[in-house]
């Protein structure tokens, strides 16, 4: 399996990024005040998990909480939620331009804990509008930096791959790093390739619908 250039993630002090793979944006923005809420919010994922099975969506293995961790209650995973929906925003006005929206709204999110070789299969997000992601904890990934591994990297796949003699690669990896959010249109299909590395990895996901 081949793959674009990998995206490098940013420093705290960088703004909301933007990379155009096969024509649409992956937003990429650091939240480093988020990262003394998680200890907080990590004990609030796993006092769910030890009441609840959880589900199983594309997730191979791992917990898949239910999607309705926007609606919590717990103050520091609001705040989260929040500041989430809020940078989301951001990103689609900044897509939008000069097209009107009335409102964006989440519809749905949910919590995942990883463990060794525990890995999503390919899935959209549909009907949605966008979708996005955040790392509460990345997890500590075997291949250090080794950036051709695609161990634990969330792969997103060109909604209309061309031929070798296009010089047009299939996918294009992003390996996940803590207080870092992705956001990305919900029909782009992605996948989470085998994480193996000895730590949980903690992650948020939601979705998100546009109001014209």
């Amino acid at each position: 399996m081949s793959n674009e250039n990998d995206a490098a993630a940013g420093n705290a002090a960088d703004p909301i990024q933007a990379r155009w793979h096969f024509g649409v944006p992956i937003y990429e923005k650091h939240l480093p005040r988020s990262l003394e809420k998680m200890p907080s919010i990590i004990q609030h994922i796993y006092r769910i998990k030890d009441r609840d099975t959880g589900i199983t969506r594309s997730n191979q293995g791992g917990w898949h909480s239910g999607d309705r961790l926007h609606a919590s209650k717990h103050e520091d995973t609001r705040w989260l939620i929040h500041r989430l929906l809020q940078v989301s925003t951001q990103c689609i006005k900044d897509f939008e331009g000069d097209r009107p929206i009335k409102d964006v709204r989440m519809v749905s999110a949910w919590a995942n804990i990883n463990y060794q070789g525990n890995w999503n299969a390919p899935h959209e997000h549909l009907p949605c509008t966008w979708s996005g992601v955040f790392y509460i904890d990345s997890g500590e990934p075997t291949t250090g930096d080794d950036e051709r591994s695609l161990e634990g990297k969330v792969l997103f796949f060109d909604p209309m791959p061309l031929g070798r003699e296009w010089k047009r690669p299939p996918n294009v990896g992003y390996r996940p790093v803590s207080g870092t959010m992705l956001l990305f249109p919900s029909f782009l299909t992605h996948m989470v390739a085998p994480y193996f590395g000895d730590k949980p990895r903690i992650s948020l996901a939601f979705n998100l619908n546009v109001v014209r």
